[in-house]
């Protein structure tokens, strides 16, 4: 029995020794601004992934969580009091769309954490595999000079610095629409108190139903769960959105190095008589390109089955919301509410034109085109059957891959001027009616 016990703290130690080597591994990945690193970090912000490995949940998260569900079904009921008030049913609904699709991409990170775990653990283990099989000895690249620089190393490089920036747009659009959308109901309430100090009403951060405000304690603690949920709220936007912009800008950059690599396959091609040793090296890259290329239509697939459906219900409600948002500017509207609405409204659409662009990337980067990658490689100094090899690797790159949101959209610019021109034509209709 004590050697059991024994043997069980040793193993115990064991793996807290592997945790804190991971933990010493994410600081110094996140150091160096890691691509993948950056979304467990942003993940990891919410409390429902607390480690690449296990997973685990935060109290503390669980503790927002059952604020922001309270919250939304408040405000659900609010919507429904409010459908003979025309202004009010419009704002109840525009939060309640952005609180609503936070409750969902809640749902997808809470449930789904263990294959977004996968995705990332999956993305990182590539990428470190692309930078090592770098690394390989002269002989097995014996080439005529053409590796004059680290292509893999380029790439990773840039797409983990475009990364950086989206993060950093993408986090401070968000906290500055946080910031102004929970200040402005205050400063509106301290200006009306300061030029009409005999009325009396509660400012809420949030549309919603409030049976508490009579009393000073159940206002204060409906203060405290609007600010708690729109807070989590935010966070889980963030942390979605993050994951699943990292994840297709990850994909487009392994694409885009995917082609890099094989237009490299025959080398530079200035040397045309056949060698055994030039088709050995042009078959291992064909191989390794072939591997690069499965894992990534692999990637694509499940990051289209964790988005798929959230995305497609986004692009309805961002239509909706967008034309709401445009028959509201026309009401009679404060400073504090109408630049409320303006940065709503913004952050809508750079959020959503995000999708789109970099979905887009993804469909652009995934296939090749005549003469490129594989058919713009060095073919001419390979031997017939090494040709047919890079022949099979072109017709397999040729296919192109879509993400989805929704059985109707696709991720790609011309579905974000479709939302956009659709949202437009509600609204004009709308504005035809009222008039």
């Amino acid at each position: 029995m004590s050697y059991i016990l024994t043997m069980e703290n040793i193993s115990n130690l064991r793996r807290r020794f592997q945790q804190l080597r991971f933990s010493a591994n994410i600081l110094t990945n996140c150091r160096n601004n890691n691509l993948v690193f950056l979304v467990w970090h942003s993940l990891r912000k919410t409390g429902l992934v607390m480690s690449l490995d296990n997973g685990g949940v935060h109290w503390m998260a669980n503790v927002a969580m059952a604020s922001f569900l309270v919250t939304t079904v408040m405000q659900i009921i609010d919507l429904f009091l409010s459908i003979n008030d025309p202004d009010r049913l419009f704002e109840c609904f525009s939060i309640l769309s952005f609180c609503g699709l936070g409750v969902i991409k809640l749902l997808s990170l809470r449930y789904d954490g263990d294959q977004w775990r996968n995705l990332l653990k999956e993305a990182s283990k590539l990428e470190k595999e692309e930078l090592n099989n770098e690394n390989l000895s002269p002989l097995d690249y014996e080439s005529d000079n053409e590796d004059e620089y680290s292509v893999s190393k380029y790439y990773v490089e840039r797409y983990t610095k475009a990364f950086n920036a989206t993060f950093k747009l993408l986090t401070r659009i968000y906290l500055f629409t946080e910031f102004v959308y929970i200040t402005s109901p205050f400063i509106e309430y301290a200006l009306f108190k300061y030029k009409n100090p005999e009325i009396v009403y509660y400012p809420h951060i949030l549309p919603l139903w409030t049976p508490l405000d009579d009393v000073v304690f159940g206002y204060i603690l409906t203060i405290l769960l609007e600010l708690i949920s729109a807070a989590y709220c935010v966070s889980v936007h963030v942390a979605f959105d993050l994951s699943a912009v990292g994840l297709m800008m990850f994909i487009r950059g392994q694409f885009c190095l995917l082609h890099a690599k094989s237009e490299r396959i025959g080398g530079k091609g200035k040397k045309y008589n056949l060698s055994k040793t030039r088709d050995l090296r042009a078959h291992l890259r064909i191989k390794n390109c072939h591997r690069l290329h499965i894992v990534l239509v692999s990637l694509v697939k499940q990051l289209n089955k964790l988005t798929k459906n959230i995305l497609g219900i986004y692009f309805y409600l961002a239509t909706i919301t967008l034309c709401l948002v445009a028959v509201q500017l026309q009401s009679d509207l404060s400073t504090t509410q109408l630049m409320s609405l303006l940065q709503y409204m913004m952050a809508t659409l750079t959020q959503l034109f995000l999708f789109c662009n970099y979905g887009d990337a993804v469909l652009n980067e995934s296939t090749v085109g005549m003469g490129m990658s594989p058919q713009g490689s060095a073919w001419w100094c390979l031997s017939p059957r090494v040709r047919k090899e890079l022949l099979l690797l072109g017709i397999g790159m040729s296919r192109r891959y879509e993400l989805y949101a929704g059985p109707f959209f696709s991720l790609s610019l011309p579905s974000f001027i479709q939302i956009v021109r659709t949202a437009y034509s509600f609204y004009a209709v709308l504005r035809q009616k009222s008039s």
